[in-house]
């Protein structure tokens, strides 16, 4: 008698055993080819816009991602001196990055002029381009403010505090 159950419940586990098969290769069959974390990926990468901006030796890289996201990074030679990034950047705005070397960002199209105040009654007007920006700091100089200047001549000053 116990072999009689012992032989239904093997039949019983052979058969779910061959559903549980039957079902994968459906579902497997019906899949989109193709893994889709690579196609988001593309998908993703397929969106960022970017550009670099060049001032002589200096260079402004600008990247736009999903999602209203715009990062940028300032170099000097083959040295990042800064980097930052703005979420939902509007047309009066600018976003910045400072350094003892340097001062770089990004610049709305309404911006017309960008200028850096040093210490000891300094003042350099940053280079405007393409939507970027980018002055140099002067040695014995550092920066300690950045002015943006708009189309319709309104100033807003921002204090920079660089590390030490």
């Amino acid at each position: 008698m116990h072999g009689v159950g012992r032989r239904a419940l093997a039949v019983g586990a052979l058969g779910a055993g061959i559903v549980a098969a039957i079902a994968a290769v459906v579902a497997a069959l019906a899949a989109p080819t193709g893994t889709p974390t690579i196609a988001q990926a593309d998908a993703a990468d397929a969106t960022i816009v970017s550009h670099t901006v060049a001032f002589g030796h200096a260079r402004v890289a600008v990247h736009v991602r999903p999602g209203g996201l715009t990062c940028f990074a300032v170099d000097l030679g083959s040295s990042t001196v800064g980097r930052s990034c703005a979420m939902n950047f509007g047309p009066d705005e600018i976003a910045y990055a400072a350094s003892h070397w340097a001062v770089g960002g990004i610049a709305g199209n309404e911006v017309r002029a960008v200028i850096v105040r040093l210490t000891r009654k300094g003042t350099v007007w940053a280079t405007l381009r393409n939507g970027a920006f980018y002055a140099a700091v002067p040695a014995g100089y550092e920066a300690r403010a950045v002015v943006k200047v708009l189309a319709g001549g309104g100033r807003t000053a921002f204090t920079i505090s660089v590390p030490r």
